[in-house]
């Protein structure tokens, strides 16, 4: 058996990040030729007096309340690892502390440590990759490159810490998973030199939360016939074309559709931009058919997704196609109305998925229209579905696991 070290580092702290290595650790058991173990750091209490401090600033600079940064920075990020549970039952957890998160080094050693003590053959995929070598292979990993094609959404202060970090990554990988191979081409495009290996995972969603029990979403009160939209708000997801498109269908006087909308309502790279979108639509005739249901638990915001017409995806851009939204969507059988941008492009072979064009509120007011009536798909080819998808992404990390474990050379990241 091979035992592979699911990297935690930063991934725990979005729900998003919990499921893309839930999927990668839950796809790798399902080979039975691998044993995951998930890698998190644990914050000594030095470095919880530093989130405390960071916490109370950011609320008082961004006016929100402190305990919204409280929960996320001085809990260990607890609830969103006991999800990744619900989706790997089968992964060991080990942690390690730090103490200084801000010197890499440090950082990597403790996380070596914990690795070799716990005989790990592999690591993957890690958000950052020092330029220590590491004793044990590591894959590293990017999410994308919004930040070349949309800069108009970054401050500029932001957008030279992301391309920082980008280069330190590609520099210091020896190989690299990203969610598409339209990443995998920007890699080539914006890093022509870069020697990296890069691995672009295959789109094949299988991974859903357990429902064996009964969740009562009665106390949201949503409406009979909704789409819902299943995002963080953040500029590049768009939510405005959605609305746009609503505002016209309301228009021509058919107001029983309505859109709910889940996910934090904060853009930390515009913190403006929430309040703006929401002044917007209190001027709409459709105001009421909008509805905006916050940072929900991951089963209620299934339910509500199991008892949607569809979900509308009108994202600008994303590291892997569809993001998570369309993933789960296309595990339960529902309708997807999804942005036609390249990464999107690699959902194939879906009945289920149609492609509207992101700045165009009428094409996507049409697709609202033509399939409000929808049925969700069998669920027996659903099924049948998914546990072939997982198969399949199954072998294909374990083969390229196999072949840099092949060939013993161990600085995988330089």
């Amino acid at each position: 058996m091979i035992k592979v070290g699911i990297d935690a580092e930063l991934f725990s702290q979005w729900g998003g990040g919990i499921e893309f290595i839930a999927m990668i650790s839950e796809a790798l058991e399902s080979t039975n030729m691998v044993n995951t173990v998930l890698i998190y750091p644990k914050d000594s209490i030095g470095q919880k007096i530093v989130k405390f401090m960071k916490a109370f600033y950011c609320s008082c600079r961004d006016k929100i309340s402190i305990r919204v940064f409280l929960k996320i920075e001085l809990t260990n990020n607890k609830e969103l690892l006991d999800s990744f549970k619900t989706l790997s039952p089968n992964t060991k957890f080990v942690s390690y502390y730090r103490s200084d998160n801000t010197i890499r080094s440090n950082v990597d050693r403790k996380k070596q440590r914990c690795a070799i003590k716990n005989k790990i053959d592999i690591i993957l995929p890690s958000i950052k990759c020092g330029q220590d070598k590491f004793k044990i292979p590591r894959i590293g990993y990017l999410f994308d490159f919004q930040h070349k094609y949309l800069p108009e959404f970054f401050t500029e202060n932001y957008m030279n810490k992301r391309e920082k970090v980008f280069q330190r990554q590609i520099a210091n990988s020896k190989y690299l998973i990203v969610n598409s191979m339209a990443c995998k081409d920007d890699i080539k495009k914006f890093y022509p030199n870069s020697k990296c290996q890069v691995i672009a995972l295959p789109f094949a969603p299988f991974l859903m939360p357990k429902n064996d029990e009964e969740y009562d979403i009665k106390k949201y009160k949503l409406p009979p016939k909704y789409y819902m939209i299943s995002n963080q708000f953040w500029a590049h997801k768009n939510h405005i074309v959605a609305f746009e498109a609503l505002e016209n269908i309301y228009k021509k006087g058919i107001t029983d559709l309505h859109i709910v909308c889940t996910g934090k309502m904060f853009d930390d790279k515009k913190p403006e931009y929430v309040k703006n979108l929401l002044n917007i639509v209190q001027g709409y005739k459709c105001k009421a058919n909008i509805h905006f249901l916050g940072y929900i638990p991951k089963n209620d915001q299934i339910e509500i997704m199991r008892n949607s017409i569809g979900v509308i995806q009108p994202t600008l851009f994303e590291g892997g196609p569809g993001g998570g939204e369309v993933y789960n969507a296309l595990c339960l059988g529902v309708c997807c109305l999804v942005s036609d941008i390249p990464v999107n492009r690699e959902i194939k072979n879906y009945n289920s998925v149609y492609f509207f064009n992101p700045k165009d509120s009428n094409e996507l007011a049409e697709l609202m229209l033509k399939n409000r009536e929808f049925k969700r798909e069998d669920e027996a080819v659903v099924y049948t579905r998914i546990n072939s998808n997982k198969k399949y992404l199954g072998k294909y990390l374990l083969d390229n696991i196999m072949s840099i474990l092949e060939e013993g050379n161990n600085d995988t990241c330089i």
